[in-house]
Formats: structure tokens, sequence, C-alpha cells
């Protein structure tokens, strides 16, 4: 009986220290993240911390592979709530341009609300985005180059993973849908310059090259003599405020094309309509012919009005922007404007 007790005892002893044993190395484990690891871990990835924690748990303190894994476990929520979240509206977000006088990029990112827009995850993201963009676009070699949505996403970051992946996996960490839509990029001739403006600007811009806000423009200008224009005529004073002021006008006034100035003797801008001779009998018109005239001219009138070089000038209403430029001496080559949340004509006609 005694040996029976004996041994029954030793059993029990042996079984609760192997349950020691195992809860005492899961607690030594737990003990032993490498705190500087998890620090570093939660900065690089933004990820909260108690899933940091079980990462460098899961792959004992290895940071590369507990990273990877953190970003392919976000990557997969990410684009679980993107798929659920993408027919929410998107009517908020950023636009932000990165570039120069000789080359350009206007992207626009959306978001469901202002307060997301502000966030800065959310800026972080879109700056990255247009940095990332405007690295591709440069190696196309082409002057000018207007992106959509699915294309954005099919290009590359530097670590070769897809931009859609980014926007994916911000999804997961902000919970709001978003999106690119769109993209612009302009390069200078070698006889022309670019200038931008972004509005409203922010006073923490870390690189002076990229800005972001609600709405962006770029402008490529020419002089009108060649001669003239060299590599530091494009920086001084003069003609940098006159393209910040022109960048400005196309924020506020949205023209859709450039149009022709048509100067007469005294350097007054003449629309084609008003450049036509009025020596003809009016009276002399039959009435169907005079409506077809009235509406000919109404149709004019309105493209006048979405014309940059017909518009009156924004800063200055008493002459036109196309008077403005020839007294200048200096030509609009191409422009690009954004304003996050506006209807496309696509949009409106779909």
């Amino acid at each position: 009986m005694r040996g029976i007790i004996r041994s029954s005892s030793v059993q029990m002893v042996s079984v609760i220290s192997g349950l020691l044993c195992r809860n005492f190395s899961t607690s030594h484990c737990r003990l032993a993240v490498d705190k500087a690891l998890l620090s570093k871990l939660r900065k690089q990835t933004g990820i909260p911390f108690i899933n940091c924690k079980k990462a460098l748990e899961k792959f004992d303190n290895d940071f590369d592979e507990a990273k990877q894994w953190l970003q392919d476990q976000a990557q997969k929520e990410g684009w679980a709530r993107a798929t659920k979240l993408q027919s929410r509206p998107m009517s908020q977000g950023l636009v932000a341009l990165l570039g120069d006088h000789t080359q350009a990029t206007l992207l626009e990112v959306n978001c469901e609300t202002d307060f997301v827009a502000r966030n800065e995850k959310f800026v972080d993201m879109v700056s990255k985005l247009v940095q990332e963009c405007n690295r591709n676009l440069i190696s196309v070699g082409e002057k000018r180059v207007d992106l959509k949505k699915e294309e954005l996403g099919e290009m590359k970051t530097t670590d070769s993973s897809k931009l859609a992946d980014v926007v994916a996996l911000n999804v997961g960490n902000l919970g709001e849908n978003m999106s690119m839509r769109r993209a612009a990029y302009l390069s200078a001739s070698g006889d022309s310059f670019l200038y931008s403006y972004v509005h409203p600007s922010s006073p923490n811009q870390k690189n002076d090259n990229l800005k972001v806000g609600k709405y962006g423009a770029v402008v490529e200008l020419c002089r009108v003599d060649a001669s003239s224009w060299s590599s530091s005529t494009d920086t001084s004073p003069d003609l940098l405020e006159l393209g910040s002021h022109l960048c400005q006008h196309i924020v506020g006034m949205n023209p859709k094309s450039i149009g022709e100035f048509l100067p007469d003797a005294t350097g007054r801008s003449k629309t084609r309509h008003q450049s036509v001779e009025s020596g003809e009998d009016d009276s002399n018109v039959v009435s169907g012919e005079g409506q077809k005239e009235e509406e000919t001219s109404a149709v004019e009138q309105e493209q006048e009005a979405n014309d940059l070089l017909s518009q009156e000038f924004l800063l200055d209403t008493s002459v036109t922007v196309g008077e403005l430029l020839h007294s200048n001496g200096v030509e609009v080559k191409d422009f690009v404007r954004f304003a996050c949340g506006e209807e496309g004509e696509e949009e409106v006609e779909g």
C-alpha cells in the first residue's frame, strides 16, 4: 500500500513540476522580449505594441522576421477591410505635388473624412505615394503622362511592392476607405520652365519640393523670345511671382484649356467673334441664320469662359490672362490643375 501511495505521489509531483516548468517557460519567453526591439518595431511599422510583442515572441526576437510577418498580416487585414469598405463614398483627401522647374508630379488621394485627411499617417502615406509616382514617371521619359487609379495601383515602390498594397495597408491601419484617384506628370522642354502652387499650403512641410493641400496647379511657361530665356531667368523674382500668380489663377478660375490670344494694335485681346469684321448689314439676315449665329456666339462665349487666356486675371480683373502674358513676353505651353474631390467629365457623363 505504501508503495502505491509513494508511486502516486511521485507521479503527481512530476505532473505538477511539468506544469510549473511549462508555465515558467512561457512566462520566461514573454519576459524575454527585447524592449529596444519592441520599441523599434512599433516605430517602424506603426502597428500596436501588443501585435509587435506577439511577433517578437513568435520569432524569438528576430526583428526582420517579426517585421515581415506583421506587414504580411496587416496587408491581409488591409485588403480585407478595403474590399469591405470599397463602396463607401470618398469626397475628402489630399492633392500632393512634387517637383521643381524642370519636372513635376501631381497626385490626388481620396478618403472618406477630413479627419483622416489631416491625420499624420495619411499625410505621410500621400507623401510617400507621390514620391514613388514621381520616380516611376520620370523613368517613362514622356513630356506629359496622365494616369488613373488602376494604372497607379500597378506601379512598384522601391521595395518592389505595388502602390495599391501601400494604400490597402493604410486602409487597415486607419479604418477608412481610401484610394489613389489620378496623377499627372509634366516635364519642361529646353526653352520652358515649370511653376507650381498648392492651396492651402502647410507651414510644416519638410521638403521644399513636396507640398500637400486641397488644390494644386502646375503651369509650363516659355519666353516669346527664346533667346532671352536662360537657366537664371526661371528663378528671377518677376518670373517666380508671375508663375505663382498664374497658378493661383488656375486654381481659382478652373480653366479647361489654354485658348488662343489674338492681340490688336494696342496689345488688347480680341476673341474670335470680336475679330470678325462687322461691315455686314445684320438687318438683311434671315431670322433662321440669325438664330444660328446667336447659338454659335453663345457656344463661343462659353468656350472663352473656359479658355485660360480669355479669362480676366484673378488678381487684376482689368486685364485678361492673355494680355498679362503678352505684356511680359511669356506664353503658356501647358498646365495641370487638380482639386480634391471634384467630379471629372467622365464621372459626370457616367
